[in-house]
């Protein structure tokens, strides 16, 4: 559905048929609009176990890291979190590099929230928790869905670890014994 202003000019997409006073030309796509919605009634009805599954898969993937990472912190509330959403920071490296590293890996992950994707600000929503920008800018969010298995999480536990060692030797601003590393 769209509104439009009186007296508003609108230049149709396509041209055929007079619906909707000329501005819109075709006929509803009828099996479109009917497999959204079986669509939408079958998501619905797996959004509880997907919610589970989800949150299962995402705290498995917080305790791998925890384990293998040094100086990680996790970004927001350790309990009131989306099940599928994991946003993570990391002390002396940048979102940035380990998205391309995770990449050549065959992992898809994102520095940001999705609504700023491709920009180099750091995310408004980590500095709205309160993170300083030079730490927002080393953190990375890790998105699961309904075809996220246990084995992408345990390959994503075994291949992060070397992946931050490595960007961490390369880092004019990590050291491994600073005082920095101690805050939470």
């Amino acid at each position: 559905m769209m509104y439009l202003r009186k007296r508003t000019r609108i230049t149709p997409l396509f041209h055929g048929g007079g619906q909707e006073k000329g501005r819109r030309a075709g006929t509803h796509n009828v099996p479109g609009i009917v497999g959204m919605a079986n669509a939408l009634q079958l998501a619905v009805g797996r959004m509880a176990e997907d919610a589970v599954r989800e949150a299962s898969l995402r705290d498995r993937l917080w305790v791998g890291l925890e384990a293998g990472v040094e100086a990680i912190y996790l970004n927001g509330d350790p309990v009131r979190r989306l099940p599928g959403n994991l946003s993570v920071r990391l002390d002396g490296i940048e979102g940035e590099s380990m998205i391309l590293m995770l990449d050549m890996e065959g992992i898809c992950v994102s520095s940001g929230s999705a609504c700023t994707t491709g920009s180099l600000e750091p995310s408004h929503v980590l500095l709205a928790l309160g993170i300083p920008a030079e730490q927002a800018h080393g953190s990375l969010r890790i998105t699961l869905g309904r075809s996220t298995t246990a084995e992408h999480i345990e390959k994503f536990i075994r291949v992060f670890p070397p992946i931050v060692a490595r960007l961490r030797e390369m880092s004019p601003i990590w050291c491994a014994n600073c005082v920095c590393k101690q805050r939470t």
